[in-house]
Order: C-alpha cells, then structure tokens, then sequence
C-alpha cells in the first residue's frame, strides 16, 4: 500500500468514534483494539504498518480508536462495555458493514463477546486474541489496594520516560524499534493519565463470563505460550463459548502485532477464509442477548378496590400509555402489558435501567408507585413475544424489588461500570423455581 487510508468519523452516543479502513474485497473484518490505541501514531510503527497491510491483503477491514482514547472523543471516567459495544456498530454503519467477522485484542475481547452475543445477525466470525471475559479482579488475581497503586501509577507516571506503571511492561525492550522517549510520547498521545487511569481499573473490575454461552458465532480463541494474560482466563473463554477453537501461537508479547505476528495474521487468515475453515451458518438470531425490563404497580388491588374497575381501567390505560412512550423514547420494545405492570426488552442495559428510572418518575402524574426488576440475559424472541429463563428472572428480581425501586442481575450492573447508575448490594436472593442464590443490585441515576 502506498498510502495510508484517511481517518474518518463515526457518530455514537453524540461522540465522534475515529476510524480507517483498509483494503477491500468481500470479505469484511473489523479490528478491536485494546487498551491504547491512537490511529495515525500506530502508523509509525513498522511493525503495527505490517500487520494492518498483510491483514488487508485478504480483507475489506476497518478498525478504530475506542471512545475516550486516541483521536476519538475524550470522556470523562471510563466508558461502559455497553457502550463501547456500541461504537463498534457505529463503525461498522459508518463503513457500510452490515456483517462483518470480528477480530478483538485483549481488553476490547469483553465489548466483542458482548456484541457478538446481542447482535448475532451482524457478527459473522469472532476471534479473540491475548483475551478474556474477567477482569483480574473477579479471578481473584489482584485485590483493591492493589488497583489503588496501579491507578496511582498512572496517575504519577503515565507519559514519562521510563515511568512505572501496570502497561509499563509493553515499553521497549532491547531489539524493540521504538526508543524510551516514543513509547512516552505515544502514551500521552493515546489518553492522559487520569484516563488510563480510569479505564484500566474498570477492565480489571469486569465480569461478562456469563454472556460466553449465548455466542453463536464460530470463534477463535489465540493466545501466545508466554504472554501476560494466563492461558486460565483466555482458555475460560474458549471452553464456554460453544464450539469455540482454542489455539495457542509461540511467543511472549501481548499485542498481536509485536514479535511473529505472521502466525496471528495466518490464524486469523485461515479461520475466516481457509478451506479448513468453519463454515459460517446462518445464525438463530431468535436468540439473543437482552436486557428484560418488568414493572408492576405496587398496591394495584388496593387501588382498584378503592376506585373500581373501571376508573381503575382508565388508570392501567394510562400507565401503558405513558410506559410505550418512554420504552420507545429509551430505545427499547413494549412485549406486553403484565395487568398491573409490563414487559419490555431493549438492546443496552443503560436503555432498560433508564427506562425504568423515566417509568418510575412518570407514574407519579397518574399517582402510581411502581417497582422494577431488570436482568441482562438470552432470550428467544418468538414473534412479537419472547421466552427464555431470562425472562422468569427478570420476573422474579421485579418480585423482590420495593416500591419505587430498580433491582437488577449482576450481569447488568457489570456491563454498567464506568456509567453515571450507582449500584448498591441488596445481597443475595433465592428466586422462585431459578437455582443458586442471585446478587441483586438497586439501580439509581447519580445526582
């Protein structure tokens, strides 16, 4: 290639997601990087160039700066998974990918598992390299002194030459091409400390292990021998994705383009396009990754015995009025009424627990309390309705909500960390006819 390709926009969430696309042809690959990245910087380095170009040869490929790193728009905090899910497929409506096979890197593996199980029709062919669905926190790996010292490593030496901090381990090494001073000055370039900072303490705190058994897609689990992320946490992945291939390459570095980066390139290669290569069968996108919104007006007998059965009527046709305008204002769909509540799905938990909060605050005209209960899960869409023991759960979560409150699974609040919803432990639950016992977390809009 003899030019590099221009760096374009994509628009998510009012931010601007910067993103390049190589080569061309049928076949349609998005990159995730991970934890840094910076488009035009990574540009300079020979062996980052390599990589993208030999990829390219066999692919029609975009990949991107995630938001709040490199040339897309800075935040404040760090960016959920749930929304970072979602610049993916901003890039991929920007780029005119209506499908796509998925490549993601280290930390952007947990916004690709993610994507690949809440939007199968999009996601052809998955591949996961140095990855993991648990951040070192739930594996028991680190404590929270220790993310305390890791933050303020980044915030004391982020962007200094020769500065101590958790990613200082990818620094230069003695046949690397890059000096002291450039790995500094990329740092700065990728995020300022306080930014890092943030990001690498919500990777660490991440948990989506239980989205692993809703993927459908063919995947591809790399990992070199000696590299930073255990075979444990990558192989986790592997053996809960159905069907999922896990092979291991030679090597020590994390980035799939340091060292050989030939035998990532060639896995990646064959698995999508070689005559060995799984086929890539139409998905059940009947099934997906939801999050299942209930709600249920506390006192309904009480309220209808008081008013009758048919001033109460006016009262439901109201609510329901209400409700429908917010679900499809917060981007979700209206299954059914419940008699005294309802049942919605919605892509984003961000959008079920929202949506709840808007539900929650518009009952108040009509002079009804209402509870919530939101769980993130798969469920079988089957016509206008769905199934699933999603839904029983979230069912069950709304039952044991108080009034006026938004309970939600454990998997909600984890693809939430870095938002503006607080969390706060209910403790653990039995739910009627679900085994083992449920962490509930009430959900509430920080003020």
């Amino acid at each position: 290639m003899s030019e590099f390709p221009e760096t374009l926009y994509a628009t998510s969430d009012g931010l601007s997601i910067a993103f390049q696309v190589w080569g061309g042809g049928p076949n349609k690959l998005v990159v995730v990087p991970g934890i840094v990245s910076h488009l035009e910087e990574n540009l300079k380095r020979p062996d980052y160039l390599y990589f993208l170009e030999s990829l390219a040869k066999h692919f029609h490929l975009v990949t991107f700066d995630k938001r709040g790193i490199g040339m897309s728009d800075r935040i404040n905090g760090a960016p959920t998974i749930d929304e970072r899910a979602r610049d993916i497929e901003a890039v991929m409506d920007a780029a005119g990918f209506d499908t796509a096979a998925l490549a993601a890197f280290s930390e952007g593996s947990a916004l690709a598992l993610v994507l690949a199980a809440r939007n199968p029709a999009r996601i052809s062919k998955l591949i996961i390299g140095g990855g993991f669905a648990a951040g070192r926190l739930p594996s028991g790996d680190v404590t929270e002194a220790e993310l305390q010292q890791s933050r303020e490593g980044f915030l004391e030496n982020w962007g200094k030459v020769g500065g101590q901090h958790s990613l200082a381990i990818f620094a230069p090494k003695g046949s690397d091409p890059d000096t002291p001073e450039e790995f500094a000055r990329f740092c700065r370039m990728c995020a300022t400390p306080s930014a890092i900072a943030a990001v690498h303490d919500m990777n660490q705190r991440i948990d989506v292990r239980d989205v692993l058994p809703s993927i459908q897609q063919p995947t591809l689990v790399l990992r070199r021998e000696a590299e930073s992320v255990s075979r444990e946490r990558s192989k986790y992945v592997a053996d809960h994705v159905p069907g999922a291939i896990y092979q291991e390459l030679p090597g020590n570095e994390h980035p799939p383009y340091r060292g050989n980066s030939d035998d990532y390139i060639n896995a990646i290669r064959d698995f999508i396009l070689g005559e060995d290569a799984p086929a890539t069968a139409p998905v059940a996108s009947q099934r997906v990754l939801a999050s299942v919104l209930f709600t249920d007006i506390v006192g309904s007998t009480e309220h209808q015995a008081r008013l009758g059965d048919q001033a109460y009527r006016e009262v439901l046709n109201q609510h329901d009025a209400i409700a429908k305008r917010l679900i499809e204002r917060c981007n979700g769909r209206f299954v059914h009424g419940t008699g005294d509540g309802l049942l919605a799905t919605f892509n984003a938990p961000t959008d079920a627990i929202s949506c709840a909060n808007a539900i929650r605050d518009g009952m108040t005209s009509i002079d009804q309390t209402v509870r919530a209960g939101v769980h993130t899960g798969e469920i079988e869409i089957r016509g206008d309705d769905i199934s699933g023991i999603s839904v029983n759960i979230a069912s069950r979560i709304a039952d044991r909500a108080s009034a006026n409150e938004i309970l939600t699974s454990d998997l909600t609040r984890q693809l939430m960390i870095g938002s503006q919803v607080q969390f706060e432990g209910r403790g653990d639950f039995e739910l009627k006819g679900v085994p083992g016992a449920w962490p509930l977390f009430a959900a509430s809009l920080a003020r």
